[in-house]
């Protein structure tokens, strides 16, 4: 009776070891179909990604559903094809630890963030999607949905830089509107001290189906918001800022390319949700 509970409580490998391509290529078509027909995604800009290893620095919307983030994985794979170039996500561990989903985001290639597991990552020859914002961004107030909302972190600069490895900006917009986020939590979780317990560092009030009004999120049934995504040109961040950069200015010069992304993107959409 102990073997299956052991085995449960295993640790599941991750990144290129986890990644099922034959479980992606089962899986894409039908996704894909779904996903394109509840959200409508318009994914533009593959053609500026270069044929080599990037970091993919994406903004993060949607709560604990994270819609954006599925519909570029499907897109990707979509694009450069299941066996093109192998792609892994950084995501919390909350999300690794969630039984099913934990196990269908590591099929298609997510790795509990971490630096070293980025680095191998980039030693493998695969590329990387991250999402500095993490939590303070995908629970960002409605009112900031065309924000980038990074909250100073610049680790991933650290990242790309060490790798020496082009960041690939990718806005999207529509994510938010897939449910509604009231305020800004961010002081409720230090009070609970999630900051420390769980690494949330936020607790706003949201609205969702079938929760209605709830501290933070939970996974919820999304509205079917328009979804659109550009991929933005890359960056070489030794070519613009040198062997021993200015952290800050890196991360002011990037954030500023993506919020007029954003922005831009933005402006495409006439009425929230119906896009």
């Amino acid at each position: 009776m102990g073997l299956p509970f052991a085995r449960l409580l295993a640790p599941r490998p991750e990144g290129l070891e986890g990644r099922d391509p034959d479980f992606i290529r089962r899986m894409l078509p039908r996704l894909w179909l779904g996903t394109s027909l509840y959200f409508r995604p318009e994914v533009n800009g593959f053609e500026n990604v270069p044929d080599e290893p990037v970091l993919f620095v994406g903004n993060h919307s949607g709560g604990a559903n994270i819609p954006d983030t599925w519909v570029f994985t499907l897109a990707y794979h979509t694009y450069f094809t299941v066996e093109g170039r192998p792609l892994a996500g950084l995501g919390h561990r909350i999300i690794a630890m969630t039984p099913v989903v934990g196990d269908f985001a590591r099929k298609f290639g997510m790795v509990t963030a971490g630096n070293e597991k980025a680095d191998e990552l980039f030693a493998a020859g695969a590329s990387v999607m991250v999402y500095p914002g993490g939590d303070v961004e995908a629970l960002r107030p409605w009112r900031d949905r065309n924000k980038i909302v990074f909250d100073g972190r610049k680790g991933f600069l650290r990242l790309a830089h060490r790798n020496d490895v082009k960041i690939v900006p990718v806005v999207a917009t529509g994510g938010q509107d897939t449910f509604f986020v009231l305020n800004d939590g961010r002081a409720t979780a230090r009070f609970l001290k999630l900051d420390k317990l769980l690494r949330l560092k936020t607790l706003p009030l949201s609205i969702s189906f079938p929760w209605g009004l709830l501290p933070g999120d939970l996974p919820h049934v999304p509205l079917p918001a328009k979804i659109r995504i550009q991929v933005l040109p890359p960056i070489d961040l030794r070519e613009l800022f040198g062997d021993d950069p200015d952290w800050d200015e890196a991360y002011d010069y990037v954030t500023s390319l993506m919020q007029v992304g954003l922005s831009n993107l933005a402006t495409r959409t006439v009425i929230p949700v119906l896009g």
